[in-house]
């Protein structure tokens, strides 16, 4: 490989890592390749030797590197785009940590691109990884029907991703955007999984997700509409009122048209 040499301990580790075909290779990953083959050379000696030959390549997380394959033809990553996420998964396998919002709705096959910034949603209490901090938009949210596996990693399923909506709407950086997508999104929500999503979840939750599909899905916010009992408030008070709509008690501060125009996929 024409600018990436391989010593014979190197070439051990880098044979192995292209029978595998990694994208994300960590420090234990390593010590298992150095273990097996009998090598006398610390890890850290490996990973520097290989980085700097351009084997491995660096990532937002401490201790996980991105594996730049011989097919490559030089020091070129995968261009993932959820590597952030990735990496701190390859770091810490047990994070409650997946695509949301507007990355879940790319993931899903809802929108036509990525962010800018990936969306990760963690439960409230978890520690966010430094990695995550730098590279992602990071919300507090935690699902209540799980992640499906999407681009390899944990992703919010629809119904998550409504309910996400409904509990912080300041959380997506573009409303706007969020319309390019959340009908077909709305069109795929199932009635028991989206059920499930809201229960036990506060009733301002509920109100606010039933104003959202309003026109999207009426079949699915009439049920909701009974839970309009006093004011419910979308998006910062600090803001300029938009709308009031009175069937839902809801003071709309937020959103850049009234849902309940909006027309199903």
């Amino acid at each position: 490989m024409a600018g990436r040499p391989l010593s014979p301990t190197l070439a051990a580790v880098v044979e192995e890592l292209e029978l595998d075909q990694p994208v994300v290779v960590t420090a234990d990953d390593l010590s298992g390749i150095v273990a097996r083959h009998g090598l006398g050379t610390s890890v850290k000696v490996v990973a520097a030797r290989l980085r700097a030959a351009g084997w491995l390549l660096a990532t937002p997380q401490r201790g996980v590197w991105e594996f730049a394959p011989g097919a490559h033809a030089g020091a070129i990553g995968h261009g993932d785009p959820t590597l952030p996420l990735r990496s701190a998964l390859a770091a810490d396998p047990d994070l409650p940590a997946g695509l949301a919002l507007g990355t879940a709705a790319w993931a899903l096959g809802f929108a036509d691109r990525v962010p800018g910034r990936l969306d990760i949603a963690l439960p409230a209490g978890i520690r966010v990884p430094a990695g995550l901090r730098k590279e992602t938009s990071v919300t507090t949210f935690a699902t209540k029907t799980g992640f499906v596996p999407r681009k390899q990693v944990p992703c919010h399923r629809p119904e998550a991703v409504l309910a996400h909506l409904a509990t912080t709407p300041s959380a997506p950086r573009s409303w706007g955007a969020v319309l390019e997508w959340l009908p077909e999104l709305a069109a795929e929500l199932d009635h028991d999984a989206l059920t499930a999503e809201l229960d036990g979840r506060p009733r301002a939750v509920r109100v606010r997700a039933g104003y959202l599909l309003s026109g999207l899905r009426p079949d699915l916010a009439g049920p909701l509409a009974t839970e309009a009992s006093t004011v419910v408030r979308f998006g910062p008070r600090t803001g300029e009122l938009r709308r009031h709509a009175a069937t839902w008690q809801v003071m709309d501060y937020l959103l850049p048209t009234d849902p309940r125009t909006w027309e199903p996929a």
